[in-house]
């Protein structure tokens, strides 16, 4: 029976061939958030009926009968003769940064590129540059993409790879043999893709334990079995390794299998310095181990703060733990609302009231919705006849519930730096988002100069997902992070880490950076649904590998004082 991710990877595959075909955004994006409605899922999707897979969120009528389909076939139809009309390759090619759907098909038409292979060649040859739109610098630029290998990376999505290891670690916390169980490496670092997954178990009964990993339902090949280690490969095709130490040895082997590998390093060295020795099992002075049982006891011993995880990079992280100087960071726990969300009045799945009432559950202070702008022709968008009635369901929602809910808008950078709505619109909203959706192709110093003018506009709040990059399918645009972000601080401006898990961005060296030039942050989730309000976790982990301080970061701040911001008033200096 295929497995989620088969059936995942069937849907984004049909997404990826629509697009290359130039169909509708709409289509497209149809198929992409079933995409990631069955990945999410904790359940195998095969054995749910239809009614049940149009539960799960982005999953429509459509998609369901064509996951039915694929379950009982191991094919789709439309998938089939998608696969008829396009040459495989040309999918292959839309990975390399630069060429994408459109392109891919051009090139196809013009000088019959089908693969890689011949994409490489074309470009070697200087026959690309013979086509009309593509020159000498798109020709180096695939040359060395190829080159780097961008296009084979095979690395995992994080929510993808954290939500099977979150079933896994709560299934093997109900064993009675296991005293503590963990998920390690790049994801507890909440690196935004990862190649694999670690599992860390303490217990005094290892091969009880192993024998029970073995066993459990989603394990579909054993590639190694050792006796503190087992490699498996799960039914959703990820890589996973259980290993199994012992209960006094916690903290040291949290903190080994954690990495990264450049962190743990510096930290051995710095053990070896004081003439002392590092590993999995503890940290030990001679045939004595003086630390081993938490993390933060190792790093204490080492005469260092204890480092986050999410920090753990060798970014200067050791040297400031060292020193007693490192950053607070923000937690989950300090984020008291979430400033963009989207309800039907444009792509969004439930109402104004409802997101807010879900907004209110999580215990928040506020809310925005904040809808996208009609220039986002593709899809149901705020046209100007609705931001009024839309006003009124937000006055209601406020009437309803005990938080403050924000009547706001997702704006559409257009290439000159434009927005959807005239001045005299905008400032009617309380909350102004504006983001690059389109035109990712433009240079660096272009696309420096829109986002510049986007900010300069006097009713824009916020800068949404600023480089518009998707993990799963596009790079960001290129852009001088140092300059918008002094630009964002000259004009009150702050900007977004969006949580979206196929987003997260900024990116985490783009917060430091802009950190260093003295912006503001704000978190997000970008939630279209109920359930989705949950990614704030994930923008949470990216903003603290950027090392952003509670006081950058707008929605940690009490509603006065966030309104204070949205008023730019004193907005441009934090106290």
């Amino acid at each position: 029976m295929p497995t989620n991710s088969d059936v995942a990877s069937a849907l984004h595959e049909i997404a990826d061939l629509l697009e290359i075909k130039g169909e509708t955004r709409f289509r497209i994006t149809a198929y992409r958030r079933g995409a990631e409605g069955i990945d999410g899922s904790s359940r195998d999707v095969c054995d749910l009926s239809e009614a049940e897979l149009q539960s799960l969120p982005g999953v429509g009528k459509g998609v369901a009968a064509r996951v039915k389909e694929f379950c009982q076939s191991g094919t789709m139809r439309s998938l089939e003769d998608l696969r008829a009309q396009v040459p495989l390759g040309l999918r292959e090619m839309t990975r390399v940064p630069g060429v994408g759907p459109k392109r891919a098909m051009e090139l196809y038409k013009a000088i019959g590129v089908s693969n890689l292979d011949e994409l490489k060649e074309a470009a070697e040859s200087k026959r690309i540059s013979e086509v009309k739109g593509f020159g000498p610098k798109f020709e180096e630029q695939v040359l060395e993409a190829i080159a780097r290998g961008v296009h084979v990376e095979q690395r995992t999505l994080l929510v993808q790879g954290m939500t099977i290891a979150q079933e896994l670690v709560d299934v093997l916390a109900q064993h009675p043999a296991i005293e503590q169980v963990a998920y390690a490496g790049s994801l507890r670092r909440y690196r935004e893709t990862i190649g694999d997954i670690d599992i860390l178990v303490a217990t005094e009964a290892p091969e009880d334990v192993i024998a029970f990993f073995q066993s459990l339902h989603g394990i579909a090949r054993l590639n190694v079995e050792g006796t503190t280690k087992v490699s498996v490969e799960t039914t959703r095709g990820m890589q996973m390794d259980l290993r199994v130490i012992e209960p006094a040895a916690w903290g040291a082997a949290l903190q080994y299998f954690t990495g990264s590998q450049a962190h743990n390093v510096k930290v051995r060295e710095r053990a070896v310095r004081m003439k002392l020795k590092l590993s999995e099992y503890g940290l030990f002075s001679g045939d004595e181990r003086i630390a081993s049982r938490t993390e933060e006891e190792v790093y204490a011993a080492l005469a260092m703060q204890w480092i986050p995880p999410t920090m753990r990079e060798d970014k200067g992280e050791i040297e400031a733990a060292i020193a007693g100087e490192l950053p607070e960071i923000v937690t989950l726990d300090m984020i008291r609302g979430d400033l963009q969300s989207h309800t039907t009045y444009s792509d969004g799945r439930v109402s104004v009231l409802e997101m807010s009432q879900a907004a209110e559950a999580k215990g928040y202070e506020y809310y925005a919705t904040t809808d996208h702008g009609p220039r986002l022709a593709y899809m149901k968008n705020l046209n100007p006849e609705a931001i009024d009635a839309q006003r009124a369901e937000v006055a209601e929602a406020n009437a309803a519930t005990s938080i403050r809910v924000l009547h706001g808008v997702e704006l559409n950078i257009a290439g000159d730096g434009s927005l959807d709505y005239p001045d005299e619109v905008l400032a009617g909203f309380d909350l102004c988002v504006a983001s690059i959706h389109s035109q990712f192709r433009l240079s660096k110093a272009e696309q420096t100069k829109r986002l510049i003018r986007a900010i300069e506009n006097p009713h824009v709040h916020v800068i949404g997902h600023p480089s518009g990059r998707r993990l799963d399918r596009r790079e960001g645009i290129d852009f001088d992070v140092a300059e918008v972000a002094k630009a964002a601080v000259k004009h009150g401006v702050a900007l977004e880490i969006n949580g979206h898990p196929g987003r997260l961005d900024l990116r985490d060296d783009h917060i430091r950076w802009a950190r260093e030039h003295g912006s503001n942050f704000v978190i997000s989730t970008d939630a279209h649904s109920v359930g989705e309000l949950d990614n704030m976790h994930f923008g949470v982990g990216t903003s603290q590998r950027g090392w952003a301080q509670p006081e950058m970061v707008i929605n940690t701040w009490p509603l006065e004082r966030l309104l204070a911001f949205l008023r730019k008033a004193g907005a441009r200096a934090r106290p």
